[in-house]
């Protein structure tokens, strides 16, 4: 409630809908919040049950860099203790990796892990589970169709929407990871059927991240300097990261940035430069940006967890039903939105949206619309009724 209050004292304070007023808001209310990574905090969680957090795809090179932060309470806070129930396939290469990251999680010394155990059996891995992170997917490969991708990963994410129906806690928040992202949290919500859709993601991060590290290099800042960038869309490509609500230090992105070669900079270069980033990391390591979505594994489930900070917002892919901006409902899409703790979360209201934003807006819907009418005739192929798949489960309490 505090976090919505900021944001509406924001929209009121500002001209046009942007956010240049934040920084006042934020000296308001700062003082009511309390950080996660506070002493009160680790104090009062200490106090809690252990949060059971299940990983699909836990062997791979993400999970092996992500583990260890959940591990070491980056993600829900100091304080809170977790325990870990990884899954991945039943393959003798996979399983050993499993078992050198268990031993290596047993070695690590990490004071917030109650437990980690690894199994190849879905149902064990998301018994009572309150958060879900799928991690992996059939790969886009070129020369592969879409509908061939689709159909592989239609089969994926019935079988993780058929144990998280049946096995994983009632409040369960799903993240889903690897790309189309937003289709693949879309899959996953229709093989769940009575679970919220409110309580599916799509991981868009990634792109939020990046966009604030390129613009902090360019303002010699810190990333945590920039903010509320809004990343808006489906899949990267589609994906639109809108800058009139980003700040740097407090300030409007185009005043840190005002220089005629900035402004060329963010017009022309910025945009390519994230889209091209994995791309040019996998060039330069050989190795996919394991550490890097990890890190927005981690901030998105943070926010989702502890709440967005006064005045911020963080973008996620989220059910797109009752939005203000024009977005086609019975989507997962990405858009700004405001985290009020424990999985609960409302979008960012009263932003502008510029007419090139709003064009790539429809683009992107385009595509998931297509998307969701192909897994629409896949899951009547697969023996799922239409009717569930466009169906909306009740919020939950406090959405």
């Amino acid at each position: 409630p505090r976090v919505a209050v900021a944001m509406g004292a924001a929209k009121s304070a500002c001209a046009g809908g942007c956010f240049s007023g934040l920084r006042t808001v934020r000296k308001q209310v700062d003082a009511d919040w309390l950080d996660p990574f506070s002493d009160a905090s680790a104090a009062a969680a200490q106090k809690a049950e252990p949060l059971r957090v299940a990983v699909a795809g836990a062997a791979g090179q993400i999970g092996y860099a992500l583990l260890p932060m959940i591990a070491s309470g980056e993600m829900f806070g100091k304080g809170q203790r977790v325990i870990l129930q990884c899954l991945d396939l039943n393959l003798p290469q996979v399983i050993e990796n499993m078992r050198g990251l268990e031993m290596e999680l047993q070695d690590g010394d990490f004071p917030l892990l109650r437990e980690a155990f690894f199994t190849v059996d879905d149902a064990k891995a998301f018994k009572d589970a309150d958060y879900v992170i799928l991690l992996g997917a059939f790969p886009q490969q070129e020369g592969k169709e879409r509908r061939e991708i689709m159909e592989k990963n239609t089969m994926i994410f019935r079988t993780m929407g058929h144990a998280i129906e049946t096995c994983a806690s009632k409040e369960c928040k799903v993240l889903t990871v690897a790309h189309p992202a937003c289709t693949n949290s879309l899959l996953c919500a229709y093989y769940a059927p009575s679970r919220p859709k409110e309580s599916f993601f799509g991981l868009s991060r990634l792109e939020q991240n990046r966009v604030a590290g390129q613009i902090a290099q360019r303002a010699s800042a810190s990333a945590d300097d920039v903010r509320n960038v809004a990343v808006w869309g489906a899949s990267p490509s589609a994906r639109r990261a809108d800058l009139d609500t980003c700040t740097v230090k407090g300030k409007p992105l185009f005043s840190a940035l005002y220089k005629e070669d900035d402004r060329k900079w963010l017009e022309q270069e910025l945009a390519p430069e994230v889209l091209q980033r994995g791309a040019s990391i996998h060039k330069a390591r050989k190795a996919t940006c394991a550490l890097s979505a990890a890190r927005a594994i981690v901030g998105h489930m943070r926010d989702l967890h502890c709440g967005t900070r006064p005045g911020i917002f963080s973008s996620m892919g989220v059910w797109s039903d009752g939005n203000e901006y024009g977005i086609a409902g019975g989507l997962i899409f990405s858009m700004p939105v405001v985290c009020e703790g424990r999985g609960r979360w409302h979008m960012a209201g009263g932003l502008v949206v510029g007419k090139e934003t709003r064009e790539r807006l429809k683009e992107a819907e385009r595509e998931l619309i297509a998307d969701r009418e192909l897994a629409r005739e896949l899951g009547r192929k697969h023996g799922l009724q239409v009717a569930q798949m466009s169906k909306a489960a009740p919020p939950p309490a406090g959405k």
